[in-house]
């Protein structure tokens, strides 16, 4: 575990449970000061509390905790099934191979997938026990209104933890109303909805009550719908976003998981084979149209921005693993024999495959190629700052916020929101501005242009911008340009 940034994303973390836990006003800061995604960084901030820094191996720690809850809450789903402990153990065993074994840093890294998935496998969990467990009652009215209201709950934060996880969490929701329904269990569906619009209409409120009603909804809904339904942050068409070449693209474009991709599918594939003999909706079917549901509105979700970030199909071995598990469960598959064992076969030959390969190639993770440029900044940076002073990147480079141990001195800890064509320019400049003037942050870097910046060439340098050249001119010296190969380098501007 590198205290060097692993991943871009785990600096976006990071930088937010700095920023809270330096600020006056943490709840606001939680709220607005984390990427639209405050429940990513309620685990850093767990550990935070706990006495652990805002570094990367603790990241790195904190998201292997998350994927252990995960991989307990779906063996234990698993068994609920009727799954054995043996068969429930092989069939999680890819997963458990995989992340032991990766050293992919897209996989490593600490992001939103991590709490995502949790929550969604616990979704998947509550609905199985209340409906499809082994064991269960001729009705479900022995679960309590807590239960209700809690799960309802639980699936309206899942927009909290990162916008994608939506098309998921109506599909549970969908099924869990369906169930309930047929069951004629209204009091129940009525604190499953009421819990459902519960944290949406709490944080409305606070958002409201600070006169903030519209920054909730430009930042938490129209960003991300930009984000997915436009050609905004993606040049792809959306039509041709979900063509069958993405699909294999993203899956098998990394060796660390591909084994075990293809042992999932041709697992699926063989499984449906030998169990669909016919589909209706009694209760077994019911189970497999959710998974197999659940699994499509997946790959719905990772397609759909047109962004090839392989971080996206961490969402996709959970329900994968969930569907072989129900195939592997259904009444039928008693009946059909060897083909049953070979499903067994190819999961553990797909896990132990992808372990052994992993283990023999896999690397240290090293720190980036220009990570002594970055230090020279970060040395300018804290010799002109207390530890208490704000800090604003206008780039793409979260991590200095993590080496420098400086809050964001503006709300976003990149600005590729400001500077990229959007149709939230206006209100993000807005934004910017109204944050520079509260936070009045000492130090102020411009990285575009330079060969440390993510995202971000020369022409989209500050001054390109009339509104915030004249407020940094008006507050704002040079006082260092590191050079990096570029024409302007790394451009250090202190507060007057």
């Amino acid at each position: 575990m590198t205290p060097r940034e692993p991943n871009i994303d785990t600096s976006t973390w990071l930088a937010g449970v700095i920023s809270i836990d330096k600020s006056s006003d943490p709840i606001w800061t939680w709220l607005n000061y984390t990427d639209g995604r405050p429940l990513t960084v309620v685990p850093l901030l767990i550990a935070n509390a706990l006495g652990f820094d805002a570094t990367y191996p603790v990241a790195e720690g904190v998201g292997i905790v998350c994927w252990l809850f995960t991989l307990v809450i779906l063996y234990n789903t698993l068994r609920w099934l009727s799954l054995s402990a043996l068969r429930a153990l092989i069939v999680v065993l890819p997963l458990l191979t995989w992340l032991g074994t990766t050293a992919y840093h897209d996989h490593l890294a600490y992001n939103s997938e991590a709490v995502s998935v949790l929550m969604l496998t616990a979704g998947i969990g509550a609905y199985v026990y209340a409906f499809h467990r082994r064991d269960l009652p001729a009705d479900n009215r022995q679960l309590s209104v807590v239960f209700w209201l809690s799960l309802g709950i639980g699936l309206g934060l899942l927009v909290y933890a990162k916008f994608q996880n939506v098309p998921m969490g109506l599909v549970i929701a969908a099924f869990l109303a369906y169930e309930l329904i047929i069951q004629k269990g209204w009091k129940s569906l009525c604190w499953l909805v009421v819990g459902g619009f519960m944290p949406t209409v709490v944080v409305n409120v606070y958002f409201a009550l600070r006169g903030e009603f519209d920054t909730f909804w430009n930042n938490y809904f129209w960003y991300y719908f930009y984000y997915g339904y436009s050609e905004e942050f993606s040049k792809l068409p959306v039509w041709k976003r979900f063509s069958p070449w993405r699909v294999g693209s993203l899956m098998w474009q990394s060796y660390a998981i591909r084994f075990v991709f293809g042992g999932w599918c041709l697992a699926v594939l063989v499984g449906f084979l030998g169990t669909v003999k016919k589909l209706s909706l009694d209760r077994s079917n019911r189970l497999l149209l959710f998974a197999a549901t659940f699994l499509c509105v997946t790959f719905y979700a990772i397609l759909q921005s047109g962004n090839p970030y392989t971080h996206y199909t961490l969402f996709l071995p959970m329900p994968l693993t969930f569907l072989i598990g129900v195939l592997l469960s259904r009444p039928s598959a008693t009946q059909w024999g060897s083909l049953k064992n070979v499903v067994y076969g190819i999961v553990l030959v797909s896990a132990i495959g992808q372990g052994i390969f992993n283990l023999t190639q896999r690397q240290p993770l090293e720190p980036l190629g220009y990570d002594g440029i970055d230090q020279q900044v970060v040395k300018i940076i804290k010799e002109n700052t207390h530890p208490t002073d704000h800090l604003v990147i206008w780039g793409y480079a979260d991590r200095f916020y993590v080496y420098t141990g400086l809050p964001m001195g503006y709300r976003w800890p990149h600005t590729i929101g400001i500077y990229w064509p959007s149709a939230q320019h206006d209100i993000r400049v807005k934004d910017f501005l109204a944050d520079m003037n509260q936070n009045q942050p000492v130090i102020f870097v411009d990285l575009n242009g330079s060969l440390i910046n993510t995202e971000g060439k020369t022409e989209h340098q500050h001054e390109y911008f009339p509104p915030i050249a004249n407020f940094v001119k008006q507050h704002y010296q040079l006082i260092a340009q590191v050079n990096d190969g570029s024409p302007k380098g790394a451009r250090i501007y202190k507060r007057k």
